[in-house]
């Protein structure tokens, strides 16, 4: 049975140094990620200008038409910070927080690009220093819109109706978390029937990725732009879910609360811990922190119980870059 959602977003360049936890002596293991992934599936491959050659039977990621994330928290460090476990957070004793909005500012990824996060209120200055490190909070729940042309028909989970499009289209479980072998159309994300118009939908992350147990990972690296990430899935109270590392390093069982298809299991937020290619250095002439999306994929297909079909979109490696901007100088040319 398929249910994972699995989170390839890896936050360009954020990763930490963890300490054992005394108390939670099975979650030791815990506090830094033992795994590493890269994009889990191969690019989708274009078969002319805008459009994709049919996959087979082979999932596959590509660039959604607008794709976006809800920022709850950025913050810069001088070291690397401790992980989470499942009693306490993220150590941010070396942190500073740059950006905080405990009610998430939503932003659309342009790749390339940089978008502004929430208002100026949510923003705070940042001491004059050289970051090495950084720590990003977000929602997870994610929202894709996209319309996908292919190079032949493609149908939906109902089998039928196929046309060269397929679309997003919010089914009646939204956000989507995770599926099964026993999702239907009404339930599906996506719409392969002709004419069908896109829709926004939302994917909701319920592990980072599966073993060949099935069993769930709620830590894993991740390899971005600029270095590895070390991704945390946090519940409510930005702690770890209870039951990760209780029998297997990172995981939760599968079967197991915090490891069952098609609901949150426990999950609200996404952390990142990223070192930081170049550090930031804030000084007298720093004029802001830029923040630039590297995402050339973002969504992923996953085929269908047939050739040539999609099961449900579901999300994809993306990440993010930051830099600080600098001031010009008076009379500069520069």
């Amino acid at each position: 049975m398929k249910f994972d959602t699995n989170l390839r977003l890896l936050f360009s360049a954020f990763f930490l140094i963890l300490l054992a936890s005394t108390f939670y002596p099975t979650n030791s293991n815990a506090l830094e990620p033992s795994g590493t992934q890269t994009q889990r599936e191969p690019a989708c491959t274009f078969a002319s200008p805008g459009v994709l050659e049919r996959p087979g039977t082979q999932n596959c990621e590509l660039q959604p038409d607008v794709q976006k994330i809800t920022f709850l928290r950025i913050d810069l460090c001088t070291e690397k910070p401790t992980g989470p476990t499942v009693s306490t957070t993220v150590d941010r004793s070396n942190c500073t927080t740059f950006f905080r909005d405990d009610d998430g500012a939503e932003v659309s990824v342009k790749q390339g690009e940089g978008t502004a996060i929430g208002n100026a209120g949510n923003y705070s200055a940042v001491p004059h220093g050289t970051y090495t490190h950084g720590v990003a909070t977000m929602s997870s729940v994610f929202k894709f819109t996209s319309s996908v042309t292919f190079n032949g028909d493609m149908h939906d989970t109902s089998g039928t109706g196929g046309s060269t499009t397929c679309v997003t289209r919010q089914g009646l479980n939204s956000p989507v978390y995770g599926y099964s072998d026993s999702m239907n159309a009404a339930l599906s994300n996506v719409d392969c029937t002709a004419g069908a118009v896109a829709s926004e939908i939302s994917v909701g992350i319920n592990t980072l990725s599966m073993d060949g147990n099935d069993d769930c990972n709620h830590l894993l690296n991740y390899s971005g732009t600029n270095g590895k990430v070390a991704a945390y899935l946090l519940e409510s109270d930005d702690t770890l879910v209870t039951g990760v590392g209780a029998t297997d390093t990172d995981q939760i069982k599968n079967g197991l609360t915090g490891c069952i298809h098609s609901t949150d299991n426990g999950v609200s937020k996404i952390l990142g811990i990223m070192e930081l290619g170049t550090p930031i250095i804030i000084g007298p002439r720093t004029s802001g922190i830029e923040i630039k999306y590297n995402n050339s994929r973002g969504m992923r297909l996953n085929d269908g119980q047939a050739s040539n079909s999609i099961y449900m979109w579901d999300m994809a490696f993306f990440d993010f870059t930051m830099t600080a901007k600098t001031a010009r100088a008076r009379g500069s040319w520069r």
